[in-house]
């Protein structure tokens, strides 16, 4: 689901803003975007992110300002410019050169003048930088909550399309059952040349009957769709979302299975019609959490 959150957190001495959207994704995909200072940090900023959800791509992106100077320092290397003026002087002489040992030409050489970072507490910039995490990640989830609440009422609408198409078959599949039974003993009576056995006769056409019966799939079909309504109502809906997606695929199969078994034209288009509507529901479930 899709979400936006920002919150900036700190003082004018070293202020930190979080902000972190959300796309629609089956897995979880944290992007981090943070200044070199907080890379240490990143591993916990992922965990954080990582127990409070598990679907969708996170950008994140945090910027730090303020009074950075006191983080780095400058130092000379005192030794090293000494050598390096010795060395100079004693090429000057040996070779009779001219021009002056001065300070444009030491600065110049390497490591000469270097830049000291200061080390900062971790724990410290954590427990600020997670107060602007938990921050933005609720503004954030808010707005995930709303979106899933529409997403549930657009599920709910197709599961009742399905019901009503469902409770149609389940009318239909008695005379489905009889009309195969007939179609069976009239294919049999034109086929045979001679009179068989009656008894044997029915057994073969009780056999073929039931296996065009749809009974069983359309009572655990009802029941796939109870569990379904049961879970999308759930509060808090955590890690529901994959759960749901396993349903419909049980849903998907119990439907194939009365589609290959029935052979009614009509109940054939209405199973279409159940298959449309699933897939639509399977894009929509996709993208809750």
């Amino acid at each position: 689901m899709t979400g936006y959150g920002r919150k900036e957190v700190g003082d004018s001495e070293n202020r930190l803003v979080v902000e972190i959207r959300s796309l629609n994704n089956r897995y979880l995909d944290i992007q981090l975007k943070v200044p070199r200072s907080l890379a240490p940090l990143e591993a916990r900023i992922r965990k954080y992110v990582q127990d409070r959800f598990s679907r969708g791509r996170f950008d994140i992106f945090i910027s730090r300002s303020g009074n950075q100077e006191r983080l780095a320092k400058l130092a000379v290397n005192e030794a090293l410019a000494e050598q390096y003026i010795a060395v100079l002087r004693d090429l000057k002489t040996s070779f009779g050169l001219t021009g002056d040992v001065d300070l444009s030409l030491v600065a110049g050489f390497p490591d000469i003048v270097t830049i000291d970072e200061i080390r900062e507490d971790p724990e410290m910039i954590w427990e600020v930088l997670l107060t602007g995490l938990k921050g933005a990640l609720d503004e954030l989830a808010s707005m995930r909550s709303e979106e899933g609440a529409a997403l549930a009422r657009d599920v709910s609408i197709r599961l009742a399309t399905i019901e009503g198409l469902i409770e149609r078959i389940h009318d239909k599949a008695p005379a489905t059952v009889e009309l195969a039974r007939k179609r069976m003993s009239d294919m049999l009576g034109r086929l045979l040349s001679e009179q068989p056995d009656p008894v044997r006769i029915a057994q073969e056409i009780a056999i073929l009957a039931e296996r065009t019966d749809v009974t069983e799939e359309l009572t655990r079909l009802g029941s796939h769709m109870n569990q379904f309504r049961t879970m999308l109502a759930e509060s808090p809906p955590d890690g529901v979302g994959r759960k749901l997606d396993f349903l419909i695929q049980e849903i998907g199969r119990e439907v194939n299975t009365i589609a290959s078994k029935a052979m009614d034209s009509e109940i054939s288009l209405d199973v279409v019609y159940i298959k449309a509507e699933l897939e639509k529901i399977r894009e929509q479930v996709q993208n809750i959490e």
